[in-house]
């Protein structure tokens, strides 16, 4: 697809004129408008990714209103890159410090439903050029409503553009055996797909009859590479490592498909065999899956050398814990796109991770990261202990990976020439 060299500009209906008349420089300019962008996360599920996109493109002349709720979890996470959130109607649940996850879920739900009925009465009088949905946390449910919206939107005129973060629900739901139906369905609709990886753009093609021409191949920008950073002794002495010990970090959402429990096993191996290194695994997820782990890992007798921080950890405090870190680990069962590598390939890092194919889109193995299969826990310890040994391959690695990521201000030209090409109908 050719690139369009200028913002897409949509001319606006002007006052009935002799067309053949020559317009003048200042009624060119008031006749036409800049692109107009809806973007959807109406739970905020993908809070970040939204916000540095939303940033990117504003800066790429792009006019976009953020449709999310406050993160609860980081009210100040839009503020930060100059934005404000305009979920439709009501912004409650997310400023209230709600403990229960279930009621905060059920309150969620309800804001939700009001706040898609307000768009939709607004939507008529004044729709967006373009609805770019990152996330429609309903269907995993397997309710409509939010679907339903998406498809009003687009019998108004709205072209809808739906990011494919996750080809399928990664975290268990109920029914997870019957939600290829339902995102068969809903992969019908958008005028177009964006994913990140080809394995995910592959994945679409084999398992959901996408056609690849609907498909915009868009990588993933870099994750919190914009906050404030300490020395690496600063972080160390403030995460509470003590000597030179070397540090193994695991960062991000527990759930089973980040491969834990494979990443322990391999880590009992290490431990016998490198008592003085540690492995720190932060992040918050649900507590059934935190007393899992807590019991595996005294059931492998490996306490003294894993610390296991469960909660969310502060945006502030993210630069603290990867600078301390030596190596990042990545020890997955599947993925299609990783939020979490972005994080942590923008802290410099060396990286151990599982060989699964959108991971080798990204990493190379021996030159930018060592890898190894899942579930080979002998091949993952080995890369450990190889590291953690070699300060130098580490620092030749981190710096192979730093030459990976795509900047944002090319991430959101390409989304914007995506746009561009829905509207100019070349595809």
């Amino acid at each position: 697809m050719q690139q369009l060299e200028k913002p897409y500009l949509v001319e606006t209906i002007m006052s009935p004129a002799n067309d053949s008349e020559p317009k003048s420089a200042q009624e060119s300019a008031a006749s036409v408008r800049p692109l107009t962008v809806f973007q959807m996360d109406l739970w905020t599920i993908v809070p970040y990714y939204t916000s540095y996109l939303s940033e990117a493109l504003a800066k790429e002349g792009v006019n976009v209103t953020l449709g999310s709720i406050t993160y609860h979890l980081d009210p100040g996470c839009f503020r930060r890159h100059g934005l404000s959130n305009d979920p439709g109607l009501l912004d409650v649940v997310g400023r209230r410090r709600i403990r229960s996850p279930l009621l905060r879920r059920g309150l969620k739900f309800i804001e939700s439903c009001l706040n898609l009925l307000a768009l939709a009465v607004r939507f008529l009088f004044r729709r967006p050029d373009v609805l770019h949905v990152q996330y429609l946390q309903m269907v995993e449910w397997r309710i409509a409503f939010d679907v339903w919206f998406c498809r009003f939107a687009k019998w108004l005129g709205c072209k809808l553009v739906y990011t494919v973060h996750n080809i399928l629900p990664i975290m268990p739901v109920p029914s997870a055996d019957r939600q290829r139906s339902t995102f068969r369905n809903l992969y019908k609709h958008p005028d177009a797909l964006i994913c990140h990886t080809l394995e995910a753009q592959r994945l679409l093609a084999k398992e959901f009859a996408v056609d690849p021409k609907r498909v915009s191949l868009i990588p993933h920008g870099l994750m919190f590479h914009d906050m404030p950073r300490r020395t690496v002794a600063e972080a160390r002495v403030r995460a509470g490592f003590q000597g030179q010990e070397c540090i193994v970090l695991f960062q991000g959402f527990i759930a089973p498909y980040k491969g834990l429990n494979f990443l322990l096993e391999a880590w009992s191996l290490v431990h016998r065999q490198r008592p003085g290194a540690r492995l720190v695994v932060a992040g918050s997820g649900q507590a059934r899956w935190q007393a899992e782990l807590r019991e595996q890992v005294r059931a492998l007798g490996i306490a003294a050398s894993v610390r296991l921080d469960f909660r969310f950890v502060p945006v502030e405090e993210l630069p603290v814990l990867y600078q301390a870190a030596d190596i990042l680990v990545y020890p997955y069962n599947e993925i299609t796109g990783s939020g979490a590598l972005m994080t942590g390939l923008s802290f410099q890092k060396p990286i151990v991770a599982t060989d699964l194919p959108a991971f080798c889109e990204v990493l190379e193995d021996g030159r930018s990261a060592l890898m190894a299969p899942y579930g080979d826990t002998e091949r993952f310890a080995v890369a450990l202990i190889r590291l953690i040994d070699d300060p130098a391959l580490r620092d030749r690695l981190a710096s192979q990976a730093a030459q990976i990521p795509e900047s944002w201000a090319s991430i959101a030209r390409k989304t914007r020439i995506c746009y561009e090409s829905l509207l100019s109908g070349e595809r």
